[in-house]
């Protein structure tokens, strides 16, 4: 396909597994209007209100969950943005586009970890001190301790640690955009305690261990194994469920039940639209009573 087209020119800008996703997402809703793929680009810029709205309703009519529905609509829009500056499209079919709601989802059904059930976890893994164990421990730490998401974990290389800072730097983060984390102490000291068996060697911070414990520090630790690792340690702690995206809403779910305001988690957590953040708010009744009992203008004394 011709990488000048706005749906090339639109993928180009994503990250790596970002363009993985939306690429099949893309090539999803092509399929369901019978567009060739050497036809994508030119279909795709020419979306029209119209058009965008038959999208919509024939992925609703399909029962795609409305996040995918969102970000496939969203893809879209950015195609046509890059029709619109490239000169392919005028700016009005993309505020057209911009009009159409997005499609509302219910209650986020994720898993948030209770703070007894992370002690569980440390202390299973705490078991573990070899290279390994030790890699593990700082692994599952940082997806806890600063919610990141296993796509941003696996490129984080050494030059990216701060130790003087207590922070990591996330170069690729969703949607391509890079943005910096801070490690709670214990974050840092585990960290710490596996780069004493990693060295601090040029490489992935979190690399593949071999057998006799030898850290290859040029071979990543990919998303795949990170998933297989979470599901692996949390089976044998009876919670079989339990995802590495639930690790990351643990991390959310947490900083808002301490009083971390919705602005401040968004930013720390990556998350583009306030609204993504909002879905992770697991805060109850209790915690609007108490808001309530609080709002006194000083008139109680």
């Amino acid at each position: 396909m011709d990488t000048s087209c706005p749906y090339s020119l639109y993928l180009a800008r994503l990250s790596v597994n970002s363009k993985r996703s939306i690429q099949a997402q893309l090539e999803s809703v092509a399929a369901m209007f019978n567009w060739q793929s050497d036809e994508y680009g030119l279909h795709f810029y020419q979306v029209d209100y119209q058009q965008a709205l038959s999208i919509q309703n024939a992925l609703i009519e399909l029962g795609w969950a409305a996040r995918s529905i969102n970000r496939a609509m969203m893809a879209i829009r950015g195609i046509v943005k890059a029709a619109v500056i490239t000169g392919q499209a005028t700016q009005q079919q993309y505020l057209n586009l911009q009009s159409i709601p997005k499609v509302k989802h219910g209650k986020h059904h994720g898993t948030p970890l209770s703070k007894h059930q992370v002690v569980k976890l440390f202390r299973q893994l705490n078991q573990n001190r070899q290279v390994i164990g030790l890699r593990n421990i700082a692994l599952f730490s940082v997806l806890l301790g600063c919610g990141l998401r296993r796509s941003e974990i696996t490129e984080i290389d050494m030059a990216h640690y701060d130790p003087d800072k207590l922070s990591l730097f996330i170069a690729k983060g969703k949607g391509n955009k890079s943005r910096t984390v801070f490690l709670p102490d214990w974050v840092k000291i585990n960290i710490d305690e596996w780069l004493e068996q990693r060295t601090e060697e040029t490489g992935y911070l979190f690399c593949v261990v071999k057998r006799g414990g030898h850290a290859h520090h040029i071979v990543k630790l990919s998303g795949e194994a990170i998933y297989a690792l979470v599901k692996r340690t949390f089976k044998t702690l009876d919670m079989p469920t339990v995802t590495p995206h639930d690790l990351r809403r643990t991390y959310i779910t947490h900083l808002l039940e301490h009083g971390i305001d919705l602005n401040t988690v968004r930013q720390m957590a990556g998350h583009a639209d306030i609204s993504t953040t909002v879905i992770y708010d697991k805060r109850d009744e209790k915690a609007m009573q108490q808001a309530a009992h609080a709002l006194s203008y000083g008139l109680l004394t």
